[in-house]
């Protein structure tokens, strides 16, 4: 039966989220409004993944809902939540021991390739979806290598790193970003056997979707829906590069007009 489910920590901890947020944005001149509906817009993007019939088909039927899931968790909500933070949110927040280490690019990058890659071995992926606290730990794992995979690309959060990236690593970063994802989709979309035991005994909800037709659209939801919101940031990050060198050809051509 597809319902709603309704997990009392996953209520608790968006609302603990929104009140530090809030408490946050209180601390920082700097903070808009704008960073309230972003960080908002990320919360529901959580809420979304996780207690709406997105989480009971995932749990029960199909994989490739519960590959939607972890995009969602991973590279939907993270970024916009980051997006919430202004500069001066983000220096109370880097003042947390291990914060900045681990947002650096390089750890930023390996924590996230390994969340992606392990909790998709089989046996952890099927042992999540049989153990209840086993899971509630994955999905954390997904938000917070999400955070950590954004946190080097946005100008405000990267703003007190040792390591500030030029647009060029930029972009660099997030074509290294895509491979752990797409290793994981391609083994799933060209694999001729079910990876996953636990989806080969799902109920059908629809005749002739197959475990492995399922599997496929998995690899491929994660493949491309797993690049949006990289591709996204990429764009601006080009384009902003592309506008700064624009602004500062035209000076030089002013400059020598005048001479």
């Amino acid at each position: 039966m597809i319902t709603f489910p309704f997990d009392l920590t996953v209520y608790a901890g968006l609302v603990v989220l929104f009140f530090a947020h809030a408490w946050l944005a209180r601390q920082a001149p700097d903070a808009e409004r704008k960073h309230t509906l972003y960080f908002f817009a990320g919360l529901f993007v959580v809420w979304l993944a996780l207690e709406t019939p997105i989480d009971t088909l995932s749990d029960h039927y199909l994989d490739s809902v519960h590959m939607l899931q972890h995009v969602l968790l991973a590279f939907v909500g993270p970024p916009l939540m980051l997006l919430g933070l202004s500069a001066a949110m983000v220096g109370r927040i880097v003042r947390i021991p291990g914060i900045r280490a681990l947002t650096e690019p390089v750890p930023a990058q390996v924590i996230a390739a390994l969340v992606m890659i392990v909790w998709h071995v089989p046996a952890l992926y099927d042992a999540t979806l049989r153990n209840e606290g086993l899971h509630v730990v994955e999905h954390l794992m997904f938000v917070a290598s999400g955070v950590f995979l954004y946190w080097p690309m946005l100008n405000a959060t990267s703003s007190q790193a040792r390591w500030r990236m030029s647009a060029g690593a930029k972009l660099v970063y997030m074509l290294l970003a895509t491979l752990p994802q797409d290793g994981v989709a391609l083994v799933l979309i060209f694999s001729r056997v079910p990876f996953y035991e636990f989806y080969t005994h799902a109920p059908r909800l629809i005749a002739g979707f197959t475990p492995l037709v399922d599997q496929t659209i998995a690899g491929a939801v994660l493949m491309i829906f797993g690049k949006v919101t990289l591709a996204i940031a990429a764009l601006v990050v080009f384009f902003r590069w592309f506008g700064v060198e624009q602004a500062q050809d035209r000076g030089i051509e002013s400059a020598i007009r005048v001479r």
